[in-house]
């Protein structure tokens, strides 16, 4: 019987010489890793493209190009087929209230969901409670945002990547990484084009001239704000909007898997690069940063295309004084904060001004001046 030394001298040795090249090759050259990288961050992906795309087909999403782009691709064409949405779900539940109408429903859009999110106090406000009164610009077409410094953050990002993909062909005659970029950012440009981004995001009915709207957007009770929004004559219909109506483009699926396999084409194209692949790896991480950037960035209402004008803060430590400040500015916004702001019920004084408020409304209703 062989002793355990016999076959400890028998094991064969590992080749430490040969994991040391492959080692130096893969960060030579690291194509493998590219390969892999080009299949994670589709969620990401999908945030910047809302975060940028635009009601008017015709202006330029400056996202750029990154690893997640196939899996997001791919997904999509799931998003097509099922649930007929491009968008991303709400990040967290809000409210919108009709005041006109008395009725309140949960916010199923992104561009809302965002709105709220992105509130922006003045001043140290944040304790008890703050209500922001904002009028609709007539003089901005909603759905059409601002440039800001997001939107020029990926301006440059793209044409930096196009100056890196450059540097190999320009040093060594090696064009293919540009063409690859090239090729990708046109692929991006084709995905943001999709019609059904423009519609879905901004889905509602538009207000007559002769019509206005007033509602009310809040986190509910707990939050520390809520936002009072007026439309006279001009803008989107919110509570349409808040509905998350599913909204449908003959174009979408095919587009999404024309766009699929054009993908996949570019990954298998950029999975058979042999030199420089280091260029595409920075080009790739650049990008990815810029998605993530774009996706979660806090921006100002008229970068999400919805242009508003501030006209009035009412802010109070405590949550009801500040309702009934509110109630002051707008009728009926302060009764329905109350209701949302106190679901277990009012004190007894407390409810004796919401029935007084609501006694002398009746009778303004039925005795108009």
């Amino acid at each position: 019987m062989p002793s355990p030394f016999d076959l400890y001298s028998r094991a064969p040795l590992r080749d430490t010489a040969e994991d040391f090249a492959q080692q130096r090759a893969q960060w030579t050259n690291p194509k493998d890793i590219l390969t892999i990288l080009t299949v994670i961050g589709g969620d990401i992906v999908r945030g910047a493209l809302a975060q940028l795309c635009s009601s008017n087909p015709r202006h330029f999403t400056p996202v750029a190009l990154s690893f997640g782009w196939v899996s997001y691709a791919f997904s999509a064409i799931l998003s097509a087929i099922g649930s007929c949405r491009l968008a991303p779900d709400p990040e967290f539940t809000c409210t919108l209230i009709d005041v006109g109408s008395n009725y309140s429903r949960d916010i199923h859009s992104w561009v809302l969901s965002r709105l709220v999110r992105d509130y922006e106090f003045t001043g140290d406000n944040r304790r008890g409670l703050t209500v922001t009164f904002y009028r609709t610009m007539p003089n901005k077409k909603m759905g059409v945002p601002d440039r800001d410094w997001v939107y020029w953050t990926g301006v440059i990002v793209i044409v930096l990547q196009i100056g890196i993909a450059a540097v190999p062909g320009a040093l060594d005659g090696d064009w293919l990484i540009f063409i690859l970029t090239f090729g990708g950012i046109v692929l991006v440009q084709l995905q943001a084009s999709l019609p059904q981004w423009r519609k879905e995001l901004w889905a509602g009915r538009r207000i007559g001239k002769k019509e206005h709207e007033i509602v009310c957007l809040t986190r509910g009770n707990g939050s520390a704000y809520a936002m009072v929004i007026r439309s006279d004559g001009c803008g989107i219909r919110m509570s349409d909007m808040a509905a998350g109506a599913e909204v449908t483009d003959r174009t979408t699926i095919p587009g999404t898997l024309i766009l699929a396999v054009l993908w996949l084409i570019h990954l298998f194209c950029t999975s058979g690069l042999q030199n420089n692949s280091w260029y595409s790896l920075l080009i790739g991480a650049i990008g990815m940063l810029q998605n993530a950037l774009a996706s979660g960035a806090r921006r100002r209402p008229g970068a999400l295309g919805i242009h508003l004008e501030r006209v009035k803060d009412v802010q109070e430590d405590k949550t009801f004084q500040a309702i009934m400040k509110a109630e002051e500015v707008e009728r009926n916004v302060g009764i329905l904060l109350a209701d949302i702001y106190f679901p277990g019920g009012l004190r007894p004084k407390e409810e004796g001004w919401k029935k007084q408020k609501i006694e002398e409304y009746a009778k303004l209703a039925h005795n108009p001046v």
